[in-house]
């Protein structure tokens, strides 16, 4: 390890972390603030247990990195889940499996899990690789294997850090945002014209149709919403998209707002008195994250709903809180493309922890790669 750079330790759960010296790390990344951390370990369906690695020197925390270690006989392994999908649990009761490993990864969103200061490039990547040299030291002394999970090619040190250093690599789904360069809905409108007149006359008529069916759409304070009756519409929403339960609990939103205060954005729509649509939104300096989204089930007629909570709505009231960066999840991705997103390939970046496990790895990761691309491109 480069003992210039600083001197590593490993916290053990949220608690341990510096918290002030954490927050100013993490300024917009609203994923990894600590609140959400705190949030989603303590109302979790199923215990997860994140250890930090931090990296100190004289000035205080200079890199982090989010960490869940998983151990062979893992009931749940985040990483068999990403490589194998359904057949994950199956593959486990075989006893094949990618742990033991250290999986480096944002719970709740695609997002490269490993922090620097603000400093000169140079610098910061003097300090990436102090961390990354001090991480591989422990995974050798455990005799684990390291995976980095959401990497994108915006994230440019750590990705040519962990290039350098011949992890193997699989690019295994997209994360979308938005920049927001504009002031209100007609600017908005003006950006997607650059793109396609198509998808500015498809915005301003979805948007009408939306009105006309008596839908409006409001920001709402966590104290009036029903934190109950918010969570089941997300809960339902979440059961119907992924086939499963969410991560998090009831108390989950409760929690984020307790902590968050203002920086926990709730947004509803209504229609006939009743809420159809629900959209929580983490505020981070000036990125916004769409942590969660909510539709009822049962009563959708084709109001694009969906379209205006998620892009035309948010377009309008973003500039007014100061975000440039609006944040969204990994479905859905050819709408948010004609919505004025961006999407981002992620990667995983994985270095087995036994030189056998690369040769089996190796032409796995490389079928892996072009099979998802295939079912995303």
């Amino acid at each position: 390890m480069n003992t210039v750079a600083g001197r590593m330790r490993i916290a053990h759960g949220v608690e341990q972390v510096p918290e002030s010296e954490w927050q100013d790390l993490v300024v917009g990344h609203p994923a990894l603030r600590l609140e959400v951390l705190k949030a989603i370990t303590n109302t979790a369906i199923r215990p997860i247990k994140l250890r930090f690695f931090l990296l100190e020197d004289h000035l205080g925390l200079a890199a982090a990195a989010v960490c869940e270690p998983i151990a062979r006989s893992a009931a749940h392994n985040p990483l068999d889940a990403l490589l194998l999908g359904r057949a994950a649990e199956p593959a486990r009761r075989l006893g094949m499996s990618s742990g033991p490993a250290l999986v480096f990864h944002t719970p709740l969103r695609r997002q490269a899990p490993v922090l620097l200061r603000a400093a000169h490039p140079s610098e910061q990547r003097q300090v990436l690789d102090s961390l990354l040299d001090a991480i591989e030291e422990h995974a050798a002394r455990l005799e684990y294997g390291i995976a980095f999970v959401g990497v994108t090619v915006e994230d440019q040190l750590l990705w040519s850090a962990l290039r350098s250093r011949r992890y193997l690599d699989s690019e295994f789904d997209a994360t979308a945002c938005m920049q927001i360069d504009w002031a209100d809905f007609d600017g908005y409108v003006n950006h997607l014209r650059a793109r396609s007149k198509n998808a500015e006359r498809t915005a301003r008529t979805e948007r009408s149709r939306n009105r006309r069916c008596g839908v409006s759409i409001r920001q709402l304070p966590f104290a009036a919403a029903d934190a109950y009756g918010l969570y089941a519409i997300l809960r339902d929403h979440y059961r119907y998209k992924n086939g499963t339960e969410p991560p998090y609990g009831p108390e989950f939103l409760t929690r984020l707002a307790a902590s968050l205060g203002n920086d926990l954005l709730i947004f509803e729509a209504v229609r006939d008195g009743k809420r159809v649509a629900a959209l929580v939104v983490v505020r981070s300096g000036s990125v916004g994250w769409t942590a969660m989204i909510g539709l009822e089930l049962r009563d959708r007629p084709n109001d694009f709903t969906y379209a205006n909570l998620l892009f035309y709505h948010t377009a309008t009231w973003a500039p007014a809180l100061g975000l440039k960066t609006l944040l969204y999840g990994t479905g859905v991705q050819r709408a948010k493309l004609k919505r004025g997103c961006r999407l981002l390939a992620c990667h995983l970046y994985y270095r087995p922890g036994r030189p056998i496990g690369r040769i089996v790895a190796m032409p796995f990761l490389r079928i892996h790669q072009a099979w998802m691309r295939r079912k995303y491109r």
